[in-house]
């Protein structure tokens, strides 16, 4: 496998450094995003003492989690008592800033899914380019095994990128998914949190 890294050239040092930085990001996001699953308990707990009105211990129960379900609904709690235009607008600031939270990087993973196979693609090239150089320089008969073993190198970079770009762009799109998702469950939990609350202050 090392022999293979040499043999493709210098620009499989981008593409490893690429690989690398795939895997931190997936790993990093994919536990931000576990964290910031829906939690029914939380919600159904959270409702059950908005319905017997105690308002304050439902924030209290909300400040005391983490996620961005928790900030929403925690928000709605605080700002209750204002009217519904500053109710909306502090939900939607607090749903931008959670947002932007789950979202960082991802834009470095769709960046790397992209850039990763035309590096491969572009060692291809250079090392096709370098074999056909070599092989203009030999006089008389020229040996097809020569050729061959030039292409075959050539394209070790075109598999490294696609290796790397493959999966960083299916985890970028699952990820947006994720992020669209979690969008919806906030934006609807938070609906529901103020109609509750409504006429209860």
């Amino acid at each position: 496998m090392l022999d293979l890294f040499y043999k493709g050239g210098p620009l499989m040092y981008p593409l490893l450094f690429g690989s690398v930085l795939m895997i931190a990001i997936i790993i990093e996001r994919g536990y931000h995003f576990i964290r910031a699953r829906v939690n029914r308990r939380f919600i159904e707990r959270v409702i059950n003492v908005i319905e017997e009105g105690d308002l304050d211990r439902a924030q209290c129960i909300a400040e005391g989690c983490r996620g961005p379900i928790a900030a929403i609904v925690e928000a709605t709690l605080r700002y209750r008592s204002y009217t519904q235009d500053v109710v909306e607008n502090k939900i939607s600031l607090t749903g931008d800033q959670e947002l932007k939270r789950l979202s960082k990087n991802l834009h470095l993973l769709e960046l790397t899914g992209k850039i990763a196979p035309m590096i491969g693609l572009l060692g291809t090239v250079i090392g096709m380019v370098e074999a056909f150089r070599q092989l203009s320089s030999v006089k008389g008969l020229v040996d097809p095994s020569l050729l061959a073993e030039g292409i075959w190198e050539a394209l070790i970079t075109t598999v490294a990128g696609l290796f790397v770009g493959i999966p960083a762009l299916v985890f970028f799109h699952l990820y947006t998914n994720q992020v669209k998702a979690t969008a919806s469950s906030m934006k609807h939990v938070g609906e529901e949190i103020m109609s509750m609350t409504r006429g209860r202050e």
